[in-house]
C-alpha cells in the first residue's frame, strides 16, 4: 500500500474526512433553496474554469446515502460537513426551509447510524444571495444575521450535533471582496477589511448563541487557514513581506481572537491606505468571547520573495531552491502542520485542544499519471503530515483529530472540477464514485490505529 507509519496518537484521537456543502451538494435551486453567492458568481461567465457552475457539484444532495457508506467503509470516527445557510433559511433572516431541515435531519441520522459523529461548519463561503444583495459581509448587520442562523441551526440539529465550528476560513472574505477572486466577486480592499471584521463579530455573536442554547456536553470553535510565511532570505524586504502576508492572513483573525485586538503593525500599515476596518466599542469583547477549540486548516508553508513579488499583490509562494515539489505543483513541506501548531501556542498562548480540520492534496496532472486511482503521493503526503502531528503531540500539544481534505472529487472553487483532492473518484458527468487507492490506505491507518490501541488495553496491568 506504500508508505507505512507508526503514530504515537492518543487513543481517543480521531480520523475523520472534511467537505463543505456547494462544493459537493448541488440541488442549487431544489426543495425551496434560494441561491447562494458561489450559485451566483459560479454561474456568471468569465468567473470560475471553464464557466462550470457548481449547480450539481456531487450530487450528494441525492446521493448521501452512498457518501456515508463510502465513510463507514473508511473507518472514521467523524465528519465534517458545513450547513448551506440558504438551504436552511432561504431569506436569510426569518423563517426555516423544513425541506432543508428535513434534509440535513437525515444526513445527521444517518451518520449517527453509521458511528460517525458529525462536524458542522455553520459559514463555509455560501452567503445567501439575499443577504449579499442587503450588503452582505462588509454590512455590520451580518453578525445579528449569523447569530440568528446559528442560534437556529443550534435549535434544531444540537440534541445530535456535539462539534460546531463558526466560520472556515475567513480569510476567503478578502479575496471575494478585495481581489475578486472568489464570490461575490468585489475588488475593494476598504470593503474586505470591513467584512473580516464583521466576520469575527459574527463570529462572537455565534458563540454567544451557542452558549445560550446550553449545550452542555457539545463545543464550538472556529476553523482558520494557517499558511505560515517565510523569507526566502534573510533581507529586511523579505522579511517584512513575510509579516505582511501573515498579518492579512491568519493573524488578522488569531490578533483579534487571541491577542487583544489587531496588532500596532497591522492597524499602522492599513490606516495609511485607508482600510483599516470600522471598529466600534465592545467589538473586542464579542470576539474573544470564549471557545472550545481552535481548528487549523494546514496544507504547507508559503516561501515569499520580495523580488518577485508584484505591487500590490498578496504575498504568494515562489519556487525555492531545495523546495520538495510533488507531481501536483504543491510543495510537501509536512512540518508546517508543526510550526502551525508552536506558532499559535507561543505567540497567542493557546494550550486547548485543536483539530487538525483540513489537511490534503490534489491529485497529480493525468499527464503524469496512467492511472487516475493511484493517487501514491496523496499518501506520501498525508502519512508525513501526520507523522509532524504525532510529534507536535508527544511534545504536548492537545491536538484531539484530523480530517483529511477530501472525501470526493469536489467543486473546487474557481478551479471548478481541474483540482482532484478526493480519497474518491467522482465522474462529474456520471457521478460514478470510485475510491483511489489512497482510500484503503487510509482505512488501513485507521484500522492500525484502533488495533493498537485495543492491543494496548488488552495487556495493560489489571487495576
Amino acid at each position: 500500500m506504500g508508505s507505512i507509519i507508526t503514530l504515537q496518537l492518543p487513543p481517543a484521537f480521531e480520523f475523520g474526512v472534511a467537505t463543505s456543502a456547494f462544493q459537493i451538494e448541488g440541488a442549487w435551486n431544489e426543495d425551496g433553496k434560494s441561491p447562494s453567492i458561489w450559485d451566483t458568481f459560479s454561474q456568471t461567465p468569465g468567473n470560475v474554469r471553464g464557466d462550470v457552475p457548481g449547480n450539481v457539484a456531487c450530487d450528494h444532495y441525492h446521493r448521501y446515502p452512498e457518501d456515508i457508506a463510502l465513510m463507514k467503509d473508511l473507518g472514521i470516527d467523524t465528519y465534517r460537513l458545513s450547513i448551506s445557510w440558504s438551504r436552511l433559511m432561504p431569506d436569510g433572516v426569518g423563517a426555516v426551509n423544513q425541506k432543508g431541515v428535513d434534509f440535513y435531519n437525515r444526513l445527521i441520522d444517518d451518520l449517527l447510524a453509521a458511528d460517525i459523529q458529525p462536524n458542522v461548519t455553520l459559514y463555509h463561503w455560501d452567503l445567501p444571495q439575499v443577504l449579499e444583495d442587503r450588503g452582505g459581509w462588509p454590512n455590520r448587520d451580518v453578525a445579528d444575521w449569523f447569530g440568528e442562523y446559528s442560534a437556529k441551526s443550534f435549535d434544531l440539529f444540537g440534541d445530535r450535533v456535539h462539534r460546531w465550528a463558526t466560520l472556515n476560513e475567513p480569510i476567503a472574505l478578502w479575496v471575494g471582496y478585495a481581489l475578486g477572486a472568489f464570490a461575490p466577486g468585489l475588488r475593494d480592499e476598504k470593503l474586505g477589511r470591513q467584512a473580516m471584521h464583521n466576520a469575527m463579530l459574527a463570529h462572537g455573536k455565534s458563540v454567544q448563541a451557542f452558549r445560550a442554547a446550553n449545550n452542555a456536553d457539545s463545543e464550538i470553535g472556529i476553523v482558520l487557514d494557517i499558511w505560515k510565511r517565510q523569507p526566502l532570505t534573510e533581507s529586511a524586504e523579505d522579511r517584512a513581506l513575510a509579516h505582511e502576508g501573515e498579518d492579512d492572513g491568519f493573524r488578522f483573525f488569531l490578533d483579534a481572537l487571541r491577542g487583544g485586538g489587531y496588532s500596532d503593525r497591522l492597524r499602522q500599515r492599513l490606516e495609511s491606505t485607508g482600510t483599516f476596518p470600522h471598529i466600534e466599542p465592545g467589538d473586542q469583547q464579542l470576539i474573544e468571547t470564549p471557545i472550545d477549540y481552535l481548528g487549523l486548516n494546514v496544507y504547507s508553508r508559503v516561501v515569499v520573495d520580495s523580488t518577485q513579488q508584484k505591487p500590490g499583490a498578496w504575498a504568494e509562494s515562489h519556487p525555492q531552491p531545495g523546495g520538495n515539489f510533488l507531481e501536483s505543483g504543491s510543495e510537501f513541506y509536512p512540518r508546517a502542520v508543526y510550526e502551525a501548531l508552536e506558532m499559535v501556542r507561543d505567540d497567542y498562548g493557546w494550550s486547548g485542544p485543536i483539530f487538525i480540520t483540513e489537511n490534503g492534496v490534489p491529485d497529480a496532472s493525468a499527464a503524469t499519471t496512467a492511472d487516475p486511482l493511484d493517487d501514491a503521493e496523496r499518501i506520501t503526503y498525508v502519512a508525513g503530515f501526520l507523522h509532524w502531528i504525532s510529534v507536535a503531540i508527544a511534545e504536548g500539544a492537545d491536538v484531539r483529530g484530523y480530517y483529511l481534505w477530501s472525501l470526493l472529487d469536489n467543486y473546487e472553487w474557481g478551479a471548478a472540477f481541474t483540482f482532484k483532492y478526493g480519497l474518491v473518484r467522482v465522474d462529474p458527468e456520471t457521478q460514478v464514485r470510485t475510491p483511489k487507492k489512497s482510500a484503503g490506505w487510509y482505512a488501513k491507518t485507521i484500522a492500525d490505529h484502533k488495533r493498537a490501541i485495543s492491543a494496548s488495553a488488552d495487556f495493560s496491568p489489571a487495576r
